[in-house]
C-alpha cells in the first residue's frame, strides 16, 4: 500500500513539473525573439522572383539587440486594448498583399539610357495618426496632399505591396526609401512596419529614417532630437542605412522654423549618425551654404546627400569641388528658371500625364541645359531621383513609368562614360559604405 502511495506522489510531482516547463514567457514587440516566431507575410511570387528577395531574417536581425526601448504588447487579441487593436489593424492593412502579375516591360528608343536605375528620393507614406472613427471614412475623403490630390496614407488608400508593384513594373531596381518615424506613440508602430517591409523587400528598398519632430507646429522641429532618434534606432539597430530626408527649411503655413545644419540639435545628432554609420540626406534652407560647409568640414567621415533649389548650380559645383563626402541629388527637373516641375500640377495622374506628354521635349531640353555640365564635371558625386510622395497618384504605375521615361531620355543625352554613375553606381557606392555599426 505504501508503495502505491509513493508511486502516486511521484506521478503528481512529475505532472506539476512538466506543466510549469510548458508555460512560456510573453514576448514584447520589437524584440528579436518575437521576430523569429512571427509569421512573415510573403510577397507575391512575381515580386519575389523579380527581386530575388529572401524571406529569411537577415543574419544581423537574428542577433539580440539588447534592451529595445520601443516595445509593444503581445499581439494576442485577448490582451490588446481597443486602441492597440486599432493600431494592429492599421499595421496589417499597410502590409496586406496585392496581386502583381507580370506585364510587358516598356520599350524605349535606342537613344534612351537602357541600364539599371536606382531612385534615390522616394517618400513612403505613413499610417494615419487619427481617431479610430476616421478609419471607416471612404477613401475619397482623404485629406488634401501638399501638392494636389488626396494625401497618401499607408494602409488606408495605398499599401506597401502596391508601391513595390509600381517600382517593379516601372523598372527601378532599388530605391532610397524615406520611412517616416514621428515623435510620439506612433513611431513604435511605424518602425514595426518598416522592419517587416525590409524583411519582405530587402533588395528593393534602402531604408532611411525620416524622423519628424512635429514640424507642422510652430514649436516643432524638422527632426526629433538626439535622444528620441537614439531610441528609434535602438528598436532595430541594423535596420536603417540612412537618416533623412530632413528638410532644414522653414515650413509654410505656420510650421516649424528653419533648422541650420550646424545648429545645436543636429550637432548632437551627428555622433549618433557616426555610431550607426548612416548616410545623411538634407534639403537645405535659404542661406545654409556656409553652415553646410562647416558641417562637411567637421565630419569628413559622414557621407552627406542634399538636394533642393536653394543653391545655384555654381554654388553646388563649388561645394562638390571641396568636399568628397558630399553628393547632390538631381530629382527636380525644373527647367531654365527652375520653375516647379510638372509633377506638381493638378490633382490627378490624368492631369500630370497630360501636361508631361505635352511638354516632354521641353522638359528634357531644359534639364540637359541646366544639369548636363554639373553631372559631367562631377560624375562621381551626383545621383538621380524622382522625389515622389505625398499624393496617392504619385504611386500610380503609369506615373512611375512616366518618371522612368523622363529619366532614361535625360540620361541618354549625357556622356556615355557618366551615365551609369549618375543612374545607379554612385548611389550603390553610398549603400555599400553605410549601415555597419562602428
Amino acid at each position: 500500500m505504501r508503495l502505491i502511495h509513493l508511486i502516486g506522489l511521484l506521478i503528481l510531482i512529475a505532472t506539476l513539473l512538466l506543466t510549469g516547463c510548458a508555460q512560456e514567457k510573453p514576448l514584447e514587440y520589437g524584440s528579436i525573439a518575437e521576430e523569429k516566431s512571427e509569421e512573415i507575410q510573403q510577397p507575391s511570387s512575381e515580386l519575389q522572383d523579380d527581386q530575388n528577395t529572401s524571406l529569411e531574417l537577415p543574419e544581423s536581425q537574428n542577433k539580440s539587440n539588447g534592451s529595445s526601448v520601443l516595445t509593444m504588447p503581445e499581439a494576442s487579441s485577448e490582451i490588446l486594448s481597443p486602441e492597440e487593436k486599432v493600431w494592429r489593424n492599421r499595421i496589417d492593412a499597410a502590409l496586406a498583399p496585392t496581386p502583381c502579375p507580370d506585364r510587358a516591360k516598356p520599350q524605349f528608343p535606342d537613344s534612351y539610357y537602357q541600364g539599371p536605375l536606382l531612385d534615390t528620393h522616394l517618400h513612403i507614406p505613413s499610417i494615419p495618426d487619427w481617431s479610430s472613427e476616421e478609419d471607416s471614412l471612404p477613401t475619397d475623403q482623404s485629406p488634401e496632399g501638399r501638392f494636389g490630390g488626396p494625401q497618401a496614407l499607408l494602409g488606408w488608400n495605398v499599401k506597401m505591396s502596391e508601391i513595390a508593384c509600381t517600382l517593379k513594373r516601372e523598372g527601378t531596381h532599388k530605391n532610397f526609401a524615406f520611412f517616416p518615424a514621428y515623435e510620439g506613440e506612433i513611431s513604435v508602430y511605424q518602425l514595426e512596419i518598416w522592419n517587416k517591409t525590409m524583411n519582405q523587400y530587402s533588395v528593393l528598398f534602402t531604408p532611411f529614417i525620416m524622423s519628424s519632430g512635429n514640424d507642422n507646429e510652430p514649436t516643432g522641429f524638422p527632426t526629433v532630437d538626439a535622444a528620441a532618434l537614439r531610441e528609434m534606432l535602438a528598436a532595430y539597430p541594423t535596420l536603417f542605412k540612412g537618416y533623412g530626408e530632413i528638410g532644414l527649411y522653414a515650413r509654410e503655413n505656420g510650421g516649424s522654423p528653419e533648422l541650420p545644419p550646424d545648429g545645436p540639435r543636429l550637432q548632437e545628432i551627428y555622433p549618433l549618425i557616426k555610431q550607426y554609420n548612416l548616410v545623411v540626406y538634407f534639403h537645405l534652407g535659404e542661406g545654409h551654404k556656409d553652415n553646410f560647409e562647416k558641417v562637411l568640414s567637421q565630419n569628413p567621415d559622414i557621407n552627406f546627400v542634399w538636394h533642393g533649389d536653394q543653391l545655384t548650380v555654381d554654388e553646388v559645383k563649388n561645394i562638390l569641388s571641396k568636399y568628397p563626402n558630399v553628393y547632390y541629388g538631381i530629382d527636380e527637373f525644373f527647367g531654365g528658371e527652375r520653375e516647379i516641375f510638372e509633377l506638381y500640377v493638378g490633382k490627378s495622374k490624368e492631369k500630370y500625364l497630360e501636361t508631361v506628354n505635352k511638354k516632354f521635349d521641353k522638359v528634357i531640353q531644359q534639364a540637359v541645359s541646366y544639369w548636363k555640365s554639373l553631372i559631367e564635371e562631377y560624375p562621381d558625386q551626383v545621383i538621380w531621383g524622382t522625389d515622389r510622395g505625398d499624393a496617392v497618384w504619385n504611386y500610380d504605375e503609369d506615373v512611375g513609368e512616366m518618371q522612368v521615361k523622363i529619366a532614361r531620355a535625360f540620361i541618354g543625352k549625357l556622356d556615355p562614360a557618366v551615365q551609369e554613375k549618375f543612374a545607379y553606381r554612385n548611389a550603390e557606392r553610398l549603400i555599400e559604405a553605410s549601415g555597419e555599426d562602428e
